[in-house]
């Protein structure tokens, strides 16, 4: 399996104990791990199964969740499990609390815990050739550079701003509403405040943390951060207006910029997050396989999960492509 870094601790440690919901150390299988409060928010199903979320206000009403980690740095922490140790490698439980969650790479079992497995991350390698972005354009087959090429035409009546080093009161409030917009159908995990979120990772990663903002006509309408950290550039957020995105290829625009990112900071790889994993794979991206672990010491809760998992849980449908030249 392709190798994806976590972030550096003292990156991971400063982030994570600034935001909402952190609550310190928790020893796990010999290793000490930040943790976090899990709050569920309510979208409206139109991109997050509507079963799903039925079966989670029924079997998570009224249960605290913890996490290994943190909700909001997605990609960044992969603890390390034993699949035998079961609940006896959380030798301390949280006190109230009735689930704890890890996200780890690959699906091994886990006794005693419900592993459900988690859409791939994509992971662009890039290549020691590869000097810059032409290069990386050169190496695709010619279908897929034209399509790379297609989605930077569209771009172009758009400027593309560097705002990693401009004040962050300058950007954060229209960047968290645009954010707020592509996020809210999405995902169950929504941080309650999407600028304090930005600002946490900008005032505490420093040059660390990009953000390249996308104006049109005078107006902000989209923008995407990443992590440059020691091993890997991390794609982080993303926002945009959705008219503005569908006849701009935005998407695909914007993780190009990554990429040329990446290969600007000398990274051998490219962490470009969860979904859209067809899109991605066009760009060169290959999936990791990565799911959940839930632990919980309540029969009845471990029992409806399981049933859940087994029965309804599904990963979306994807063909992946091969954009490279053989």
């Amino acid at each position: 399996m392709l190798h994806l870094p976590a972030l550096s601790p003292s990156r991971f440690e400063a982030v994570q104990t600034s935001l909402p919901g952190a609550k310190g150390w928790l020893r796990v299988n010999g290793q000490s791990y930040l943790h976090a409060d899990l709050a569920l928010q309510r979208p409206t199903g139109k991109y997050v199964s509507r079963l799903m979320l039925h079966v989670l206000n029924v079997v998570l009403a009224g249960v605290k969740i913890r996490t290994l980690g943190h909700n909001a740095m997605p990609g960044l922490l992969f603890p390390e499990l034993d699949g035998e140790k079961g609940m006896a490698q959380v030798p301390i439980w949280p006190k109230g609390y009735k689930l704890l969650v890890a996200n780890v790479l690959g699906r091994k079992n886990v006794k005693g815990a419900i592993v459900v497995p988690a859409e791939p991350f994509m992971v662009l390698p890039i290549r020691p050739e590869w000097q810059n972005f032409e290069d990386y354009l050169a190496a695709m087959s010619t279908k897929y550079r034209t399509r790379a090429k297609k989605a930077l035409k569209l771009a172009e009546g758009c400027e593309h701003v560097d705002l990693s080093y401009v004040p962050t009161q300058s950007w954060s409030a229209w960047a968290s509403d645009l954010l707020k917009q592509t996020l809210r159908d999405k995902t169950v995990t929504l941080p309650a405040s999407l600028e304090v979120l930005l600002k946490a990772y900008k005032e505490n990663l420093g040059d660390a943390f990009r953000i390249f903002g996308y104006r049109k006509d005078g107006h902000w309408v989209g923008f995407i951060t990443a992590i440059v950290d020691d091993e890997a550039v991390h794609a982080m957020h993303m926002g945009f207006e959705p008219s503005y995105a569908q006849q701009s290829q935005f998407y695909q625009r914007s993780m190009m910029d990554l990429v040329h990112l990446a290969i600007e900071e000398r990274k051998p790889v490219l962490n470009m997050g969860r979904t859209a994993t067809e899109i991605k794979s066009t760009m060169g991206a290959v999936p990791v396989e990565n799911s959940f672990v839930f632990f919980s010491p309540r029969p009845l809760i471990r029992s409806l999960l399981r049933f859940y998992a087994r029965r309804f849980h599904r990963l979306p449908d994807y063909t992946l492509r091969s954009p490279f030249k053989a």
